[in-house]
């Protein structure tokens, strides 16, 4: 068996080696703990500034829906921030009002707590949609392999944009549409309106709703006269019903 001499001096000099690695680690802990307070305040912060965008360009009854989605969504794409938002980590406020609780500490123990102060006012779209023809019922509605709404009108029908917008397409298509007519509203909206028999504006034409961009008609895969009307939101598909006014 060997046996180790150690001295008072190689003692104390691994005692002070020792706090000195624990020391770095309690820093590390301490600099990991507010990097992900920052991160998750940061992301909270981010995922407001989307949301208060969504409330100015996007019709009120649309909203409600997506601010919970994309506060979470926020917090699940950064790891640090998941770390933060455990139990008894902190409080999450926006404007005043909890969203994120932990459970209640034990006398003598403070919970930190993040205040995130954004105003946000509900608004509507910047302009209100209108109906692309000013007669003529539902024959078709939205779903997952139709992706937009039909209007049955008479054929010959003008064709009015919902919305002021500059023209990003205008012509035939060959893959069912036939004459259409692609609008961007701006703010990643914009419309479609086919199956359309005349065209009267072009690329790059500034519209308003009062402009005729053409009138209803049979070109494309069409049983009947009536335009076929999309609205997409950031290249995504969504029910045009949502947009358009009710009928009385």
């Amino acid at each position: 068996m060997i046996k180790l001499k150690i001295n008072k001096e190689q003692i104390a000099s691994f005692e002070k080696s020792k706090n000195r690695l624990f020391g770095k680690i309690k820093r590390a802990r301490k600099s990991f703990k507010l990097l992900a307070q920052m991160e998750a305040k940061e992301a909270a912060i981010l995922a407001l500034g989307h949301v208060h965008f969504q409330l100015k360009i996007r019709p009120r009854i649309r909203v409600f829906s997506r601010v919970i989605a994309i506060l979470v969504l926020a917090f699940i794409v950064s790891d640090r921030a998941l770390s933060y938002i455990k139990p008894q980590e902190a409080n999450i406020r926006i404007n005043g009002q909890a969203v994120l609780a932990a459970p209640t500490e034990p006398a003598g123990q403070s919970v930190s707590e993040v205040e995130i102060s954004q105003n946000i006012v509900p608004r509507l779209s910047p302009f209100s949609f209108e109906r692309p023809v000013d007669s003529g019922y539902l024959s078709q509605g939205y779903s997952s392999y139709h992706r937009g709404i039909d209007i049955a009108t008479s054929l010959g029908t003008p064709i009015h944009p919902v919305g002021s917008g500059i023209v990003e397409f205008a012509g035939y298509t060959s893959d069912g549409r036939g004459n259409e007519v692609i609008i961007d509203h701006g703010d990643g909206l914009k419309t479609l309106y086919a199956h359309m028999g005349k065209i009267y504006v072009g690329v790059g034409n500034v519209v308003i709703p009062s402009s005729e961009i053409g009138t209803v008609g049979l070109t494309g895969r069409t049983t009947g006269a009536h335009v076929h009307f999309e609205v997409y939101d950031h290249d995504i598909a969504v029910d045009p019903a949502s947009y358009l006014p009710r009928d009385n």
